[in-house]
């Protein structure tokens, strides 16, 4: 199969920087596959406060080293630090922040330096960058620490499922932020979805419900949103949550699956996903959604799967996937049409493999498909590798 080449892109694990970019189903390279957003930390192995700031900057790929601040960021995780992506495949990148106690996001016109701040964080964009997403990133970190923002005003946790809370739609030109998905309207509409034992469970004894892992499919038409829900310090797992879909206005409410986890967009009607014990194929048709599983041979853990760029969006064709949970991480490149697979790089040194404060590997493809980014401790500490494709 395909080779590539492993180069690291960032530096200074021997002077305690780290650097990390955010998570792997973001558009951190720009559209001209020349940059990549990443983001500096001074600390490992405790959770970020408020006090804790990260520098958000870029690195352009063709040279290693070069770190080019745009700002910094008191709105962070270390599982996405602060969701640093380019809007629209431009010049534009936007990440979160905090400004008097609330989180915004800070949006950068990397060309020309004009800046300006949304009211509200953004979690994920349309393909053309003309609406951003937004959640409750305080309730996030209250009810799943390591992926919300620490320390901030606003997680509602007096209500289970907050009638004015939820999935937000902003227009990143103005600011505008509008409700589209309630908590409330989704426990309403996913409780008489489930089984029986759940609902009972829920009679007895309701939970605290929230959103997390918004994403946008590849014609801006519609986005999936994960809905779950635990008691506050009780115990959680992927049972424990399932996967919707709905248009931008967040009418035609769909339910995809239950206990998925790493969900992607493969077209405008499918998408991929790990649930339970394997990776499947699904059908966004509100019915009977289940299509196939993919890699059956090959993929028996979670993973963070991405397609590969450019291509066919009817089928899953070229991908790459990380083995996460492991202190030995290796990246597979894989073929869905023949089944032909191999391993194109082997990072050591991820320890620990579990917990808040684990590194995964996150692959991000880059839009055409010739470059990948990772996150690694290959070096003792977390930087960002890329792995250029060798043929033509």
């Amino acid at each position: 199969m395909t080779s590539w080449t492993l180069t690291r892109l960032t530096d200074g694990t021997a002077e305690g920087r780290f650097h990390s970019h955010s998570y792997y189903d973001i558009p951190v390279i720009d559209g001209a596959g020349r940059h990549v957003l990443v983001h500096q930390t001074r600390f490992t192995g405790r959770q970020p406060t408020a006090d804790d700031a990260v520098t958000v900057g870029v690195v352009p790929l063709g040279q290693p080293g070069a770190f080019e601040p745009l700002g910094e960021s008191r709105a962070w995780s270390w599982q996405q630090g602060p969701m640093a992506q380019w809007i629209g495949g431009g010049t534009e990148a936007v990440y979160n922040d905090r400004e008097d106690g609330a989180f915004v996001a800070r949006v950068v016109d990397t060309a020309t330096g004009a800046r300006r701040t949304l009211p509200r964080p953004v979690y994920a964009l349309t393909p053309d960058g003309g609406t951003a997403l937004s959640l409750n990133m305080a309730r996030l970190d209250t009810l799943r620490p390591g992926y919300g923002y620490a320390d901030g005003p606003g997680a509602l946790l007096d209500q289970r499922a907050p009638d004015g809370d939820g999935v937000w739609r902003v227009d990143p030109a103005t600011g505008e932020a509008r409700l589209i998905l309630s908590l409330a309207t989704a426990r309403s509409f996913v409780l008489p979805r489930l089984p029986l034992s759940r609902r009972l469970r829920e009679r007895l004894r309701p939970a605290h419900y929230w959103f997390n892992h918004a994403k946008v499919s590849p014609d801006g038409a519609r986005f999936t949103v994960k809905l779950r829900w635990r008691i506050p310090g009780g115990g959680w797992n992927d049972r424990q949550g399932v996967s919707l879909t709905a248009t931008l206005d967040g009418t035609d409410l769909r339910f995809l699956t239950d206990a998925t986890s790493h969900v992607i967009w493969l077209n405008e009607r499918q998408l991929y996903a790990w649930r339970l014990s394997e990776l499947i194929l699904l059908d966004d048709n509100g019915a009977s959604n289940r299509v196939r599983r993919v890699a059956p041979d090959l993929v028996r853990d979670n993973v963070h799967m991405r397609h590969m760029p450019p291509g066919s969006r009817d089928t899953l064709g070229e991908a790459v996937f990380d083995t996460p949970y492991r202190e030995v991480v290796d990246l597979i490149h894989y073929d869905d049409r023949t089944g032909a697979h191999s391993r194109i790089a082997r990072f050591k040194g991820h320890l620990p493999v579990r917990g808040p404060f684990r590194c995964d590997l996150h692959p991000v493809p880059g839009p055409d498909g010739r470059v990948i980014v990772v996150t690694s401790m290959d070096d003792g500490g977390r930087q960002v590798y890329a792995l250029h494709r060798d043929d033509d």
